[in-house]
């Protein structure tokens, strides 16, 4: 029996969400405008803990500590290996951005 997977928004109930209840206090998330539940950590932006996140190499570190990442990380989250074949959509934006992040950075940064 395989595991639901959830988005991050009903995983952390912002309700920023596309029709969340705080859509209109707040905005919808961009995760959500980009269909990126089960990836939030790579998107630049995020409204979490209640502070904007900002990009990803600046960000990383608090969401590494976030059940979302521990949950849908592609190398060591336990529903990670999943997202290739239910979500190949997002998956494939995931590694895109996520190339785009080490191509960034110089080889200093990233050792």
């Amino acid at each position: 029996m395989s595991k639901e997977l959830l988005n991050c928004w009903e995983i952390i109930k912002c309700e920023r969400h596309k029709g969340g209840k705080k859509v209109n206090e707040l905005g919808e998330c961009i995760v959500s405008k980009e269909e990126m539940g089960h990836s939030c950590w790579a998107v630049a932006g995020t409204l979490c803990g209640g502070k904007i996140q900002g990009t990803h190499a600046k960000k990383i570190g608090y969401c590494t500590s976030c059940e979302v990442f521990q949950t849908y990380n592609r190398s060591m989250g336990e529903l990670g290996s999943l997202l290739k074949t239910s979500y190949p959509e997002e998956d494939a934006r995931y590694y895109k951005i996520m190339i785009k992040v080490y191509n960034d950075k110089t080889l200093s940064e990233l050792v």
